[in-house]
């Protein structure tokens, strides 16, 4: 899996994007690598190929593909982005203290003022807008961050991504338990019959083969899943807004006052 990830040299597309989707097919791969060999020329020869056909790019953006389309899906659900919804008054997530500092922040570093509670509650729609543009502002104004927010950013993208293809995931580590039962001589096609007994022991190729695709059908079921992805867009939501502190100062945005929180009307807004 290294060598096929070194084919991929942006960090957010290799961990995000393609690491996912060779997860997704481990269950089937095992096998191959349990029989041949991680070193047999065979395999060494399917990698160089892949790699020059463009196989691991499309593999990525499958796998980036179904993750946007969930990602959509989940804003309907969650109501906005968590970079949106942390900065919603009527919201809990972030203590009031730091989320009024984050509001301050916003006109003080980035010349974007901020809804009040009042003015966010008559028109929630303008007052989004606003938080978006906060965001996407802060987003370019960081972009060469190759630290601890890029870090967070791949972690949102590989869980979302991850659970996107959940799906194909819990099918292809199905095949890897059948056939790894089939290598460990537990399942008899011609007759059909199944031999427990032959599970002690399973054999390398069979036990790696079933232990790979019984510890992913498990991380399928039991850890991926919408509440881990909203987690950690909470996280990479929280590490962003934390930039906002190492912006410089907009020139002519002097100290906070009753009069410079004071936010536009809606139809001002940024």
């Amino acid at each position: 899996m290294d060598k096929i990830l070194d084919l991929v040299t942006d960090p957010y597309d290799r961990k995000a994007r393609a690491t996912p989707a060779l997860l997704t097919v481990l269950p089937v791969v095992a096998p191959l690598v349990c029989q041949f060999g991680a070193k047999n020329p065979v395999l060494t020869g399917i990698v160089g190929v892949l790699g020059t056909c463009g196989a691991i790019y499309a593999a990525a953006s499958i796998a980036r593909g179904r993750g946007k389309l969930l990602e959509e899906s989940l804003v309907k659900e969650w109501g906005g982005m968590p970079t949106t919804i942390l900065l919603r008054h009527c919201d809990s997530h972030l203590e009031s203290g730091t989320k009024r500092r984050y509001h301050l922040d916003a006109l003080v570093r980035l010349g974007i003022q901020l809804p009040t509670a009042v003015q966010e509650e008559a028109d929630p729609a303008a007052a989004d807008d606003a938080y978006r543009s906060v965001a996407r502002r802060l987003r370019e104004l960081t972009r060469e961050d190759k630290k601890l927010l890029l870090k967070e950013n791949i972690a949102y993208g590989f869980h979302r991504n991850m659970l996107a293809m959940k799906g194909i995931g819990i099918f292809l580590s199905i095949l890897g338990v059948i056939y790894g039962l089939a290598l460990a001589g537990a399942i008899n096609l011609d007759p059909f019959a199944f031999d427990v007994h032959a599970l002690l022991p399973p054999g390398l190729s069979g036990g790696l083969t079933l232990l790979v695709s019984l510890a992913m059908f498990a991380a399928w079921i039991g850890y991926f899943n919408k509440a881990q992805v909203r987690v950690m867009g909470n996280v990479y939501a929280e590490r962003l807004f934390e930039k906002l502190a190492t912006l410089p100062k907009q020139r002519g945005k002097g100290p906070a006052s009753p009069v410079s929180m004071a936010p536009l009307s809606p139809t001002s807004l940024p």
